[in-house]
């Protein structure tokens, strides 16, 4: 079975920011405690000691739960973090504000990816987000980092090997059985998130709006997730790729690709 992008409701933007920023949090922080991206985290410390620079400068960072566990497994001195997002996450905002730490900021403005992240110096930086692009978006997400000279280090889940070798014959009994295990988690999960307000619980448990977004958007990610060698080939067709060095891989379920000028 062939990569297959479906809608998220994450991405709408009819989406009320409660619910949207309710399902991302509550991802953020399954990840977090699973130490999704421990074992990637090499790759991007190695990244920075290869680009001479202190500062990451994160884009569709949502909560930012992704990149921030990044940065905490990092060795001392951690390098400078810029979370930005096309919309904003208040919460995510919260948080970092509440960890009083200077070397961390969340953008209060807007930010698109597909403009290379700004002006801003510093590794481009991506964490859980790179499935919600199509191809062809990619391209033009990369082709705005390139062009801007800036080194990228994107982690993201892996496809699965056996998603991938199953026919499509079995796909909805997988997003059914897939959607009713997300669903549960998130009933148990919502009372960790921080900060906990009225809203989200009000929309997990009396108008479930937000388990039912982590469940379809969960399960529609799996499908949606590429794999190394389809991100190298996607990489080395944008506009001046041969002035890069890029690799690719996965770590555990954890799918990075990074890029450096040469």
């Amino acid at each position: 079975m062939q990569r297959l992008h479906l809608i998220e409701f994450e991405d709408l933007d009819a989406v009320p920011r409660a619910i949207r920023d309710g399902g991302t949090d509550l991802l953020d922080l399954a990840f977090t405690r699973m130490g999704f991206y421990a074992g990637a985290a090499p790759e991007l410390a190695s990244l920075l000691e290869r680009a001479g620079t202190d500062t990451l400068v994160d884009l569709c960072s949502g909560g930012g739960g992704g990149t921030l566990a990044l940065w905490r497994e990092l060795a001392e001195p951690r390098p400078q973090l810029v979370l930005s997002d096309r919309n904003p996450n208040r919460a995510g905002m919260a948080r970092v504000a509440a960890m009083a730490d200077a070397r961390v900021r969340y953008r209060q403005e807007s930010v698109d990816a597909m403009g290379g992240g700004g002006e801003l110096a510093g590794i481009r930086t991506m964490s859980g987000a790179l499935h919600h692009f199509p191809p062809d978006a990619v391209r033009t997400l990369l082709t705005g980092i390139v062009a801007r000279g800036a080194p990228l280090a994107f982690f993201d889940v892996a496809a699965s090997p056996a998603m991938r070798r199953a026919p499509i014959v079995v796909l909805p009994l997988a997003m059914a059985v897939n959607m009713v295990v997300l669903t549960i988690a998130s009933l148990l999960l919502v009372p960790l998130v921080r900060p906990l307000s009225l809203s989200r619980v009000l929309l997990t448990y009396v108008v479930p709006l937000i388990p039912l977004l982590v469940a379809w958007d969960g399960t529609v990610s799996a499908l949606r997730a590429y794999t190394p060698d389809e991100l190298l080939a996607l990489a080395h067709g944008v506009p001046w790729a041969e002035r890069y060095r890029f690799h690719a891989g996965v770590h555990g379920r954890a799918l990075y690709l990074t890029g450096i000028p040469q």
